[in-house]
C-alpha cells in the first residue's frame, strides 16, 4: 500500500526532530501537547548521542528480517506527569524478541502520528536499528487492531507493554480486538501510559501490509507547517502535498459535551462543535467528535467523515488546533485530508468508517 509524499527520507537526525514532531501532530490533531517538551528533549538527546536513525523502504530490507511496531498507549498528560525513565521502548523490544524467539532488524511506528511516531526513533537509536518508512495507520485510529497490518493478515499478538514503573506485561490473544481490550485495562496499573510493542513479523510479510512512505511524509508536512503561518498559504501548500481540501471557514459558536450515547468499544466521549460559516454560503457546520473529529456536516449533509483526517486550522495563528484548545469565537478552517486508499475499501470502512462511531450513514465516497 502506498501513500503519496514528496521527498524520501533516508535518515532522521536531532535537527530533523522538530519538523518530524510537527508533522506527527498534523496527523493526530485531536491530541494536545502535554508531553511535547518531555518527548522532544528525551529523543533529541538520544539522537545527538547515537547519531541519526536510518530510514529504509521495506523493499530495501531483506524479506526474512524481523520487525516490530511501537507506539505509546495511554495518556500524554500521564506521560508529562510520569516522564519516561528512558528504557521503556528499548526494553519492550528486547522482551518481545525473547517472546517470539527472533532478533529484530528493524522497527516501525504503529501509527505515524502523535508521539507514537516519535518513540520508535528512541528505541531505534538505542538499539542501533533502522526505521522502516511505513506504518500501520497513516494517522491515528482509536483501537490497536485498526491497522493496515490487520487488513493484510498480520497478527498483533504477542505484544509487550512496558511502563515507567519498570514493570512489563506480555499479552497473547487469538482475537485482535482482545489485544486492545486487555492492553487498555493494563495501562492504568502501569502509570497511565506505557510503551507498546507488537505486530512482530518478517519484513517480507509487511511489504504488502504497511502504508509505505508515511515516515518520510511526516518530515515533509512538518517542514511545511513550521515554514507557513498564514492559513491560506498553508492550506494551498498542504493541498499539493497531502491532497487535503478546505470544507469551509467558520466561527465556533457552541461546544456540546456528551451529545450522543457513549459506545463502550471506543475509548472516547461523544461531543459536538457548532460553527457558522463566515464566508461563502453562510452554512451551519456541525463537527461530531469522539477521540477525533469523526464527521463534518454542512447544513445537515455529511461533507467528510472518518477515515478522512479532519482537522481545524486556527486562522489567526495558522496552526493546527487541538480539540482541547477549542473556544467559542475562534475562527477556524475545517480541513479534510484523504486517508490511504486501503481505508476506503469495504473492509477498511467496516473497521473505521462513520458507522463504527455510531453514525449510520454511508461515507461520502460511497454515494
Amino acid at each position: 500500500m502506498t501513500t503519496g509524499y514528496v521527498g524520501t527520507t533516508t535518515a532522521i537526525s536531532a535537527a530533523d526532530l522538530p519538523a518530524f514532531y510537527e508533522g506527527a501532530t498534523f496527523y493526530a490533531p485531536a491530541v494536545g501537547e502535554a508531553s511535547r517538551t518531555t518527548i522532544l528533549s528525551w529523543v533529541t538527546g538520544l539522537l545527538e548521542d547515537h547519531g541519526p536513525v536510518p530510514v529504509l523502504r521495506p523493499d530495501n530490507v531483506e524479506p526474512d528480517t524481523w520487525a516490530a511496531s511501537l507506539c505509546c498507549i495511554g495518556s500524554g498528560a500521564a506521560m508529562a506527569d510520569l516522564p519516561p525513565a528512558g528504557d521503556e521502548f528499548m526494553v519492550g523490544v528486547q522482551e518481545l524478541e525473547r517472546t517470539v524467539g527472533h532478533r529484530f532488524g528493524a522497527l516501525y511506528p504503529l501509527a505515524a502520528a502523535t508521539i507514537s511516531a516519535v518513540v520508535p526513533l528512541a528505541a531505534a537509536a538505542q538499539l542501533g536499528l533502522p526505521l522502516l518508512d511505513g506504518d500501520g495507520m497513516g494517522r491515528t485510529f482509536a483501537l490497536m487492531h485498526h491497522t493496515a497490518m490487520h487488513l493484510g493478515g498480520v497478527a498483533p499478538s504477542p505484544v509487550v507493554m512496558r511502563g515507567a514503573t519498570g514493570e512489563t506485561i506480555v499479552i497473547t490473544a487469538d482475537l485482535p480486538y482482545r489485544i486492545d481490550a486487555l492492553a487498555r485495562r493494563s495501562v492504568e496499573v502501569l502509570g497511565g501510559w506505557a510503551a507498546f510493542v507488537g505486530y512482530p513479523a518478517p519484513v517480507g510479510r509487511l511489504r504488502d501490509a504497511l502504508l509505505i512512505g508515511t515516515v518520510s511524509r511526516l518530515l515533509n508536512v512538518g517542514r511545511l507547517l513550521l515554514e507557513s503561518r498564514d492559513a491560506d498559504t498553508l492550506l494551498t501548500r498542504l493541498s499539493v502535498l497531502t491532497g487535503c481540501r478546505r470544507i469551509g471557514r467558520g466561527r465556533i459558536v457552541e461546544l456540546e459535551h456528551l451529545s450522543r450515547p457513549t459506545d463502550m468499544t471506543i475509548p472516547a466521549h461523544p461531543s459536538s462543535v457548532i460553527l457558522t460559516e463566515i464566508s461563502g454560503a453562510g452554512r451551519l457546520f456541525r463537527l461530531e467528535l469522539r477521540s477525533e473529529i469523526v464527521a463534518v456536516f454542512a447544513d445537515g449533509a455529511m461533507a467528510a467523515a472518518t477515515p478522512d483526517l479532519i482537522c481545524l486550522v486556527d486562522v489567526l495563528s495558522g496552526r493546527v488546533a487541538s480539540l482541547d484548545s477549542l473556544q467559542p469565537g475562534t475562527v477556524v478552517d475545517i480541513v479534510a485530508t484523504p486517508a490511504d486508499a486501503a481505508w476506503y475499501s469495504p473492509q477498511g470502512l467496516a473497521m473505521v468508517g462513520p458507522a463504527t462511531h455510531g453514525i449510520p450513514l454511508p461515507h461520502p465516497r460511497q454515494r
